[in-house]
């Protein structure tokens, strides 16, 4: 009893020592990620100085642009050197007679009455704004001049008219930035050294702005970082040992030269050692302090880390058991809720926490720290909030596992069970519902979740923590649908078997579930009477093999007299033209039904293959050309022309010639029938060495919206509107003979192009 009770007293001061542990964790992760090198990675802490840094470029380019920004206020704002609010700096009218000119007095004046001021504790910002505008500070003035912009830049019809608060605030704004800069870089307190010098063509006339009058250019670049840059193209462009060569400084220079002369320089210095406490000297600083801090988060968040994945382990170890030998699992009444019931209440209880207890939690701490780290305790008790929530359901899930009782205990497992033993309906709709309610609830807490956060950065770790969740729960989806998509592919394999002539193929029923089993014992059924069915079927369509045959000799007595008769009355010379239209017609159509008639048996014979071959030696390339000299008339007479592609050699086959010549004949008359008019039918004999291919080919007169292999079908024709005399047998009778010779047949279709290859091998 005494040694359960100091295991109990051990795994509580572990788990305090893991609360401990984490919190140091969130500690250092917060010193890491409040860093303002946050997401530079770890180089910079030892391979970089200040004057290295992406920061201080940022920085000295601003410096340098302030510079000519200068340059070009002193223009505007001074005269003689210093500041002259006389001086006027804009002219408009409101209309005839309502001509104003304002100086840069009058506007500091006008400005004060809008509630514009310059703070001068913070860099002298321009601050305030108007309350309220009566209709005559409404009113759209016409502009003259104003000191910021050229006379170019006032043709625009938008930069022409403009309200006096508008003006204002543009004129207000550059002084403020003009007072900024004089604070910053005219001081005596100033680390950056700079001086501008522009010439004229002859040297007679200068300017030089400098905030460094006593020192020489020399004195400058002796500052731990200079840089020199002249427009001169006789000396040497850029001096610098600065990082970068600040590109900028060329179109800076041209816009604030007053003369047409590249007779300009410009050099700065920076002074590293860093005495005077100006904005350099504490960007320093700052880099430095924000350093050490990020090395110390490092330290923190290491050291927090290693104490957790001890005290996590020596947790999971003991979670569950009363003693270290003692392999017994104890379950909390906590455990015994179902698995995903359990899920879905911590899931519940973590957003009552990030919502309420985290923000009055946040609230308490405010009192303890200072207000400059109010966002980072804020953070730091949302994080703990969730990640303590998430340490109670994980050693819920963690006992359950080590008793066996992770999937017996869940609702899911029950509801799969029922459905299992259900109609494929009834399994199919009831998932589905299952499936789309926790979808749709998931997501639209998850929505809840993002916009209840208004703008905090951190709104997105309960939704990604639920996008978890969301997740998981797709996938045992998955899983459940990948295992019946296992058992289904199984049952077509056993169907394909079965289908291929396997009819003693047999289902191991052992790998199903559900009623899957009952399908593939189904299947084992239908495999015992499969042979039985098949041998009928064959004997079914020699059945109808014999009825076509017969049926066809039937028809030929008839047709024959009704030729006959035909024939007869025509050779009376009957005058009347409308019965020899008639008669004409009937010729016509007996005729086709008698060659109907005769490809209906031929094709009946050569699929059956109920025909007696006559194989010879025959030379194919006179074959083909025998058969294009018979078709040449005919094809001139649609304007189709025969382009012959024929070797010149012997070539010999096997064949039965009177066979060979009707599969000729049925791909010349296809042609013949279907080929588009005014276009060419190519004809070509290949010697492949072994095999000879025939090869014929046109364009169609008609879309071809069927497949090759279904024209060889019998009383299939491309020429879906049926207005040639096609039988629908032609290619069907060709390919059963060719096949039956020894050869073979392909169609192709590439778009309107038909083509036909038969091949058949080379007698040595």
């Amino acid at each position: 009893m005494e040694r359960t009770k100091s295991i109990s007293m051990l795994k509580r001061f572990i788990g305090l020592l893991h609360v401990i542990f984490a919190c140091v964790t969130l500690i250092g992760i917060g010193f890491m990620y409040l860093n303002s090198n946050y997401g530079r990675g770890l180089d910079w802490l030892t391979n970089e100085a200040f004057e290295q840094s992406p920061d201080f470029n940022r920085k000295v380019q601003n410096d340098i642009t302030n510079i000519f920004d200068y340059i070009r206020y002193q223009e505007i704002f001074e005269t003689n050197g210093t500041v002259d609010y006389s001086k006027v700096v804009l002219e408009v009218s409101s209309g005839p007679g309502g001509d104003r000119s304002y100086t840069l007095n009058d506007i500091i004046t006008y400005g004060k009455s809008l509630g514009y001021y310059l703070d001068e504790a913070d860099d002298y910002a321009l601050k305030g704004e108007p309350t309220e505008l009566s209709e005559e500070d409404q009113q759209q003035l016409y502009v003259f001049y104003r000191c910021y912009q050229s006379e170019e830049e006032l043709t625009g019809p938008d930069q022409s008219f403009a309200t006096l608060p508008e003006l204002t605030y543009e004129i207000l704004r550059r002084f403020s930035a003009y007072y900024s800069i004089d604070e910053r870089l005219m001081s005596d307190f100033t680390n950056l050294y700079y001086r501008v010098a522009y010439y004229s063509n002859n040297d007679a006339i200068y300017e030089v702005h400098t905030n460094a009058p006593e020192m020489s250019i020399d004195d400058i670049m002796s500052m731990g970082k200079y840089l020199y840059y002249s427009g001169d193209s006789s000396d040497l462009a850029v001096r610098t040992n600065f990082d970068s060569t600040f590109p900028s400084i060329p179109a800076l220079m041209a816009q604030s030269n007053p003369y047409t002369s590249n007779k300009n320089y410009v050099v700065i210095g920076l002074d590293t050692t860093y005495k005077a406490n100006d904005d350099y000297f504490q960007a320093y600083n700052a880099y430095n302090s924000s350093r050490q801090s990020f090395i110390n988060g490092l330290y923190i968040m290491f050291i927090g880390l290693a104490g957790c994945i001890l005290t996590i382990g020596f947790m999971m170890f003991t979670s569950g058991h009363d003693s270290f030998s003692d392999r017994t699992v104890h379950l909390y009444p906590f455990d015994k809720l179902p698995a995903d019931f359990m899920l879905l209440l911590m899931l519940f209880v973590t957003w009552l926490c990030v919502q309420f207890a985290a923000p009055l939690g946040s609230k308490i701490l405010h009192l303890l720290v200072v207000e400059s780290y109010w966002d980072r305790a804020n953070r730091m008790v949302m994080f703990g909030a969730i990640y303590f929530c998430g340490l109670i359901t994980f050693f819920s899930l963690l006992r359950r596992y080590k008793a066996e009782t992770l999937w017996k205990n869940s609702m899911l497992r029950q509801l799969m069970e029922t459905l299992s033993e259900s109609t494929f309906k009834y399994r199919l709709t009831m998932g589905f519902i299952f499936y789309l309610g926790s979808n749709v609830f998931l997501i639209t807490l998850g929505v809840f979740m993002i916009f209840r956060q208004g703008e905090n950065v951190f709104r997105f770790i309960p939704f990604i923590a639920l996008m978890v969740i969301w997740i998981l729960g797709n996938l045992i989806v998955f899983y459940l649908l990948y295992r019946n998509a296992e058992q289904t592919d199984r049952l077509h394999a056993a169907i394909e078997k079965l289908a291929s002539g396997e009819t003693s193929y047999k289902v191991d029923v052992s790998k199903f579930s559900g009623l899957e089993v009952q399908l593939a014992e189904g299947l084992n059924r239908i495999s015992d009477g499969l042979e039985t069915a098949l041998a009928e079927q064959v004997k079914s369509e020699r059945l109808k093999a014999d009825l076509i045959t017969n049926v066809s000799h039937d028809i030929k007595t008839p047709l024959t007299s009704i030729i006959n008769y035909v024939d007869l009355i025509k050779r009376e010379h009957i005058e009347n033209p409308t019965i020899q239209r008639y008669l004409e017609i009937l010729d016509q159509k007996s005729q086709r039904l008698k060659t109907l008639t005769e490809d209906l048996v031929e094709a009946s014979r050569a699929s059956s293959g109920n025909i007696k071959l006559e194989i010879s030696n025959i030379d194919f390339v006179e074959l083909v050309q025998q058969t294009t000299g018979e078709f040449e008339d005919r094809f001139a007479a649609r304007h189709l022309e025969l382009v012959n592609s024929l070797p010149n050699e012997v070539i010999m086959i096997e064949a039965d010639g009177r066979r060979l010549w009707r599969v000729l004949e049925n791909l010349y008359n296809n042609a013949f029938k279907y080929a588009l008019e005014h276009t060419r039918v190519y004809v070509a004999v290949e010697d492949l060495g072994s095999e000879v291919v025939f090869t014929i080919k046109n364009i169609s007169s008609s879309p071809l919206n069927i497949s090759p292999d279904e024209l060889t079908e019998r009383f299939v024709r491309g020429d879906v509107s049926r207005t040639t005399e096609g039988s629908g047998l032609g290619l069907s009778i060709a390919k059963d003979l060719t096949t039956l010779q020894g050869g073979s047949l392909e169609l192709t279709i590439d778009g309107d192009l038909f083509k036909v290859s038969i091949t058949f091998p080379i007698k040595n």
